[in-house]
C-alpha cells in the first residue's frame, strides 16, 4: 500500500467507527508556523520589579531555536545593595542591573553612565569621532 491508500483506509476507519472524536482534519484548526509573541505587561513588570528597584526596560531576545527570553532591566534600588552583594554583583553609581524576567534573578550589571566609566579621563569637547579620536590607553 502506497501513502494514498493508507490515508484513503485510515480515513474510512475514522468514518465508519463510533468513536468520540472526528477526523482530525476537520476538527483542529490550521494555524501557522510563526507564533505572535503574547504583548509585554509593563505594569506587571514593574511591579515584579519594585522590590528590587524601578524598571527601566524590558528586552525580548531569541536565540537560533527561535525560544524567547525576557530580560528586566532596573534602575538597582540601593537600600538592598547587600543582597545584589550576595549574588555577586557591587553595585556602582549610575549602574543598572540586568535582571531574568523568568527567574526574578539579577544576572550582571550594566553600565549606561559614560562618567562612571570614564574617570579620570577629560572629556572630548566635540564629541567621540570614531574616524579620528583614538581610544585612550
Amino acid at each position: 500500500m502506497d501513502k494514498i491508500q493508507l490515508r484513503a483506509a485510515a480515513r474510512a476507519f475514522m468514518r465508519s467507527s463510533q468513536a468520540p472524536f472526528a477526523a482530525p482534519d476537520q476538527t483542529l484548526p490550521r494555524t501557522s508556523r510563526e507564533r505572535v509573541p503574547p504583548p509585554l505587561d509593563k505594569a506587571r513588570a514593574r511591579q515584579a520589579c519594585a522590590p528590587m528597584g524601578t524598571l527601566h526596560s524590558i528586552v525580548v531576545t531569541v536565540n537560533a531555536r527561535k525560544r524567547r527570553r525576557t530580560w528586566y532591566i532596573i534602575d538597582p534600588d540601593f537600600a538592598v545593595a547587600a543582597q545584589y552583594a550576595a549574588a555577586g554583583l557591587d553595585l556602582t553609581p549610575g549602574c543598572k542591573v540586568l535582571v531574568d524576567a523568568e527567574l526574578m534573578r539579577p544576572v550582571a550589571l550594566l553600565d549606561f553612565d559614560p562618567a562612571v566609566s570614564a574617570q579620570g579621563v577629560d572629556p572630548m569637547p566635540h564629541g567621540f569621532n570614531p574616524y579620528f579620536d583614538l581610544p585612550a590607553g
